[in-house]
């Protein structure tokens, strides 16, 4: 007995031992604090305790004072207030560990970032700080571009040879910017330009790079990537303010958009590097654009919904992504898919969203769906909608069962490359949700796909 008592002390004061008291940050823009917490860890912020519980894949449990939240890593989340403070999770180590490019994670040091600031600010002043994009010529984020914050990457169709990343900072769609003056690329805050670079190793490129660099923080750098080299409005070492005209967009062989990050330094980042120690800074961003970080809904009455189709098409919105209430549409996943999106495939000219009992075989983002289906849900009013959806996939023979709110439409057994529109169905939403059912093979030897979807309210 007395033994055992001595045991549970010994792992009662090593347990003590490892959890740390945390007080001074890792690093702070703007109002936001960036804490690097393992497991057990604390925090104490303006006198309320924040508490690192625990981390299930993308999913990490803090405690605040007395109450327990489960957040995801805000790669497309809004932050949570409780208390008087704001937090998100910038990054964990599962979603770190899902990529090759692990310099761009270089921030985080421990089990998970967490970030915290008081609400009774903003995360970034008005006035101080401005969204990237100019409004003048009817630019609308739409939020749905899948090269968003840390989103897990990899070619259409995952082979197997394929290197996985994530996205290095965040994608904004520009498609109709391309080579023209519209839609002007703004200084986030007053920086110095740090550098330009011009891709003068490839002829047929028309590309260039911008860094920035803070004057209210030298160590935070802003990264303007695939910028029209023609349009560059700015010089190396000149001194600029916030909101003030950088250039316009050109983007790569596939779409027009920004790329943008923020990156941590305590030196010049070189170009070849420039994505290294990335800030997560989608609330940031969101913040900047809607003027709070409080979530809205957002909701349909009509529509098509298009799965897989290649960047330029519709402004790299492949519709893979989990569910989230701003946008009003994605796939229900829980903790146990830590990518938060699904597979596709695409070709020239069209797509589909590829499903299977186990998702990206062969890769770390490797899952288990434990139910026999997936969901895709769709914010719309309540009421009687028409609807139908083009299934199968663009390159392998599938299997897949379709079902809206609970009615059957169609069971398909489709050869590789064949797709087929189910009939149109009629069916009833009383609770907000337009659920659209996908039953995969429970052999897992067929991937199931769905291509598009179109519905319409009928009264």
């Amino acid at each position: 007995m007395k033994r055992l008592i001595s045991i549970l002390l010994i792992l009662l004061f090593a347990i003590s031992v490892k959890a740390k008291s945390v007080s001074v940050p890792d690093f702070t823009w703007g109002n936001a604090h960036y804490y690097n917490l393992n497991i057990g860890d604390s925090v104490q912020f303006n006198g309320i305790n924040v508490v690192l519980h625990a981390v299930e894949n993308h999913f990490n449990t803090l405690i605040i004072q007395n109450d327990t939240v489960k957040l995801k890593v805000s790669r497309r989340s809004l932050p949570t207030s409780l208390n008087s403070i704001r937090v998100f999770v910038a990054d964990n180590k599962n979603v770190k560990k899902m990529a090759s490019n692990k310099e761009i994670h270089g921030l985080l040091k421990k089990d998970a970032l967490i970030c915290l600031s008081e609400t009774k600010n903003h995360m970034l002043s008005p006035g101080a700080f401005i969204f990237p994009v100019s409004y003048n010529d009817g630019f609308n984020w739409n939020l749905n571009e899948d090269n968003y914050m840390f989103s897990y990457e990899g070619n259409g169709c995952f082979d197997a040879d394929k290197t996985e990343r994530n996205n290095e900072g965040i994608g904004i769609a520009l498609t109709d910017s391309r080579g023209i003056d519209t839609h002007w690329l703004l200084a986030m805050e007053n920086s110095t330009v740090v550098w330009i670079e011009e891709k003068e190793d490839e002829r047929k490129s028309m590309e260039a790079c911008i860094l920035l660099q803070s004057n209210s923080n030298p160590s935070v750098f802003y990264v303007y990537d695939h910028l029209y080299k023609n349009n560059i409005d700015v010089k190396e070492g000149q001194q600029i303010r916030a909101g003030e005209l950088l250039g316009t967009s050109w983007g790569d062989d596939n779409w027009g958009y920004l790329q943008l990050a923020v990156v941590y330094s305590d030196t010049v980042p070189a170009y070849k590097n420039r994505f290294a120690n990335c800030i997560n800074f989608f609330p940031q961003l969101y913040e900047l654009y809607f003027k709070n970080t409080f979530g809205f809904a957002k909701t349909f009455t009509r529509g098509k919904v298009d799965f897989g189709l290649p960047p330029v098409s519709n402004g790299n919105q492949k519709n893979i992504l989990a569910f989230e209430e701003y946008t009003g549409k994605g796939w229900i996943l829980g903790s146990w898919n830590t990518a938060e999106k699904v597979m596709y495939c695409t070709t020239s000219a069209v797509g589909n969203a590829r499903l299977k009992k186990v998702l990206f075989e062969g890769k770390n983002a490797l899952c288990r769906n434990p139910k026999d289906y997936f969901e895709y849900e769709i914010n719309v009013r309540n009421g009687v909608y028409r609807i139908r959806s083009l299934v199968g996939d663009v390159k392998l023979a599938s299997w897949q069962k379709i079902e809206y709110e609970g009615i059957e439409a169609a069971t398909y057994n489709l050869k590789a490359g064949e797709l087929k529109w189910t009939s149109e169905k009629v069916v009833k939403v009383n609770d907000r949700r337009l659920t659209i059912r996908i039953y995969v093979d429970p052999s897992d030897q067929k991937v199931a796909g769905i291509s598009e979807v179109v519905f319409q309210q009928a009264y």
